[in-house]
């Protein structure tokens, strides 16, 4: 039996975690200096040394190349700093190289119906931030986030990995949305998920 840790915002998908690519940043090493690209947008919280840098970044469609803020908006379509921060302070963090390291949570979506919710899809969602120095003295920041197996992630992923960093849950009609650092369980009661106890350990179904 698999335990699944439930954000705050308890919206559950059951889905496949495919497989999936992201695209390495180029060096910025030695352009950090030129702006906008390297505008620091927001700090955000982040679970290794201080904060993360979330820059402007850029992104070009046709060499698929690039990085921060703009690469997580336009190719992935996650769309509120607030939905990266919550990936940012996972506690799933790994070294990938050099100075990147990759943080790992889960978005899911729960459609409730006679009190009960289940898991209609779930997406892994991974962050990469580079921690290497650059020549205004901050670290490089996000690199990329996305969901694994799709380019571009549904609306609804923002909203619960928003929601969630907020503690609060997202919700429309019968649908509700959640983030987690764990996969989700398959089904909750709809008290559990309007209740939206952070992280709080669920039995998964078989």
């Amino acid at each position: 039996m698999k335990t699944a840790a439930v954000a705050l915002a308890v919206t559950v998908t059951l889905g496949g975690a495919a497989s999936g690519t992201a695209t390495a940043a180029t060096d910025g090493g030695a352009q950090a200096q030129a702006a906008p690209t390297y505008k620091i947008l927001k700090h955000l919280d982040y679970r290794g040394p201080g904060k993360a840098s979330l820059r402007l970044g850029y992104y070009n469609a046709s060499t698929d190349k690039g990085f921060g803020w703009t690469k997580v908006k336009k190719k992935h379509n996650i769309t509120k700093y607030s939905a990266v921060e919550y990936i940012a302070k996972s506690p799933n963090r790994e070294h990938i190289g050099g100075q990147s390291y990759r943080q790992t949570g889960y978005a899911g979506k729960y459609r409730c119906t006679n009190g009960v919710c289940r898991l209609v899809k779930q997406y892994k969602v991974l962050l990469t931030v580079n921690e290497k120095k650059l020549r205004d003295n901050q670290d490089k920041g996000v690199i990329t986030q996305y969901c694994v197996g799709i380019t571009r992630c549904p609306n609804w992923v923002t909203k619960a990995l928003a929601k969630a960093n907020g503690r609060s849950v997202a919700a429309e009609g019968n649908d509700k949305y959640a983030a987690a650092y764990e996969p989700f369980a398959r089904s909750l009661r709809a008290a559990e998920v309007k209740a939206g106890v952070n992280e709080k350990a669920v039995p998964a179904a078989r």
